[in-house]
């Protein structure tokens, strides 16, 4: 292996972002872990996966994967790797893939645990000074087997979330991918039925840093937060739904307010928030 990014450390394996893509995480590398001893294969976070999955299905007992590092260290990516891995050795029996009918879920079971990542970092998810895609919230992931070691469900709870940026971002960063994957005019739709404009710069709460990212393509990315809503089993008025909501946050960086004179209260100030 020439990609020698990963190392061990004791129990630990140590991995460093080499902030580019390399080829260590295909079908061939998962192959090449599936039902391997730690010391039979170079050191990998699949090594990692493997190993606690094989010690569940021995012992009969629940595994903890601990995913930690600084700002930018790689915890998101190495998050959905391990998501990846058990997705696929331990695809559901006899799945198959749902009807595209609204309100259910669509897609195997596999395809919807991994579809929640799409979703959870457009609204989770934020440039930073130094990480282009840092989540700014923390997840506790819980992956369901059945007796023989098959998928069968997952949930994921969220917590920690940094609501300030909502508000408020330095210069050099900004706000939650979904406000800027909105603005790219992609689906027209949206546009008019948020009533909002494809300028993030008519939105002061979202524009106080920068609003785009070299390494992001927005357009490419709404269009996998869409699916993923739709993989999800979201119906089309719950989609719309999330789509106003968030909207509404957009405008409501908008509305301006002057104090009434001689009184302790606040009234509109000509904007479109009256």
């Amino acid at each position: 292996m020439f990609f020698l990014i990963q190392t061990y450390s004791g129990l630990f394996c140590v991995t460093v972002n080499p902030y580019k893509w390399l080829p260590v995480y295909d079908a061939v590398v998962v192959a090449g872990y599936r039902g391997k001893k730690r010391v039979e294969a170079p050191p990998h976070i699949f090594s990692i996966s493997d190993n606690a999955y094989q010690f569940m299905l021995q012992d009969r007992e629940n595994q903890s994967i601990l995913i930690t590092g600084e700002s930018g260290a790689g915890k998101t990516v190495n998050t959905k790797r391990v998501i990846q891995y058990f997705a696929t050795i331990a695809v559901a029996g006899g799945s198959k893939k749902a009807e595209a009918t609204p309100g259910k879920m669509q897609g195997s079971l596999e395809d919807q645990i991994i579809a929640a990542n799409p979703l959870l970092e457009a609204y989770g998810n934020a440039k930073t000074v130094r990480n282009d895609n840092s989540s700014r919230f923390g997840k506790f992931i819980r992956i369901h087997f059945g007796t023989t070691g098959k998928l069968a469900s997952a949930d994921i709870e969220t917590y920690l979330l940094e609501k300030s940026r909502v508000t408020f971002q330095l210069s050099a960063e900004r706000s939650y991918h979904i406000f800027y994957q909105l603005c790219t005019g992609h689906k027209a739709e949206l546009i008019e039925a948020l009533l909002i404009t494809t300028n993030p710069y008519d939105f002061p709460m979202i524009s106080q840093g920068e609003i785009s990212v070299k390494s992001i393509n927005d357009v490419e990315e709404l269009i996998a937060t869409d699916t993923a809503i739709d993989i999800l089993g979201f119906t089309a008025e719950e989609k719309i739904g999330i789509y106003k909501l968030t909207g509404a946050v957009m405008h409501h960086g908008a509305m301006k307010f002057k104090q009434k004179q001689r009184e302790e209260q606040a009234e509109p100030d000509g904007t479109e928030g009256e």
